[in-house]
């Protein structure tokens, strides 16, 4: 007789849960950093034109909505997307910090000192609210930040942090850069604590998350790279 073999089915199992995907779809409205219009989907084969079938052609930063920061972003000797293995991409210590973040605010390490976030964790998210605005030229031009002593002291608190997430366009506030770039170095490199920018958290108020996968587009290399995340939540 064969040896049957398990299947781990994501969520299964446990009455009351729902499964979230905590991404923005991506098209040609997408808001992109500095405000440049950088998304383009053609149509090229189209079944009305009596193609065979319908296809397109898409051309985007990679670096685009929902997406992730690999060291490689701020160092030529940085990791890749490479070097993660699939094991890594399941989360499940996770931890949601809810903080009213204000336009162009640098938030800094004071708010992992005022907050109770369990030392196993492993997946932070803040949930600002901020994606309120996404449809907004603020979104991009006036978003907040980080500053670089969050992430030592989120270090400090969480040894096993491996990413932080948030619901607005990037670590660095568009009209503070200088710190921006600061700040990616303090997580990507100094850390070791990826980005996750661009997170659509609306649906996640008064939620417990808990697991996560989290599946980059595969792109051979890649510094950044939009991806998909989905949570378990009850």
């Amino acid at each position: 007789m064969k040896e049957s073999k398990k299947i781990f089915i994501f969520g299964a199992g446990t009455a009351g849960r729902e499964i979230l995907q905590l991404i923005y779809d991506i098209n040609e409205r997408t808001p992109i950093y500095g405000g440049e219009e950088a998304i383009f989907i053609e149509k090229r084969g189209q079944i009305s034109n009596k193609d065979s079938s319908n296809t397109k052609y898409l051309k985007l930063p990679n670096h685009t909505s929902t997406h992730i920061d690999f060291p490689n972003h701020f160092s030529e000797l940085g990791k890749t997307i490479n070097d993660y293995p699939a094991s890594f991409w399941k989360f499940q210590s996770i931890h949601i910090i809810s903080y009213k973040a204000m336009n162009d605010e640098i938030i800094n390490e004071g708010l992992i000192d005022a907050y109770d976030i369990p030392k196993d964790t492993n997946f932070l998210i803040l949930h600002t609210g901020f994606g309120s605005h996404r449809e907004l030229d603020i979104y991009w031009n006036n978003n907040p930040g980080l500053a670089p002593n969050l992430a030592n002291a989120l270090k400090r608190k969480c040894p096993n942090i491996k990413v932080i997430g948030f619901d607005f366009i990037s670590v660095s506030s568009y009209q503070n850069r200088i710190i921006g770039r600061e700040a990616h170095k303090a997580f990507l490199l100094e850390n070791d604590i990826l980005l996750i920018e661009d997170m659509k958290l609306d649906k996640i108020k008064n939620k417990t998350i808990k697991e996560i996968i989290a599946l980059p587009l595969l792109i051979d290399k890649i510094d950044g790279s939009p991806i998909t995340i989905i949570a378990d939540c009850e």
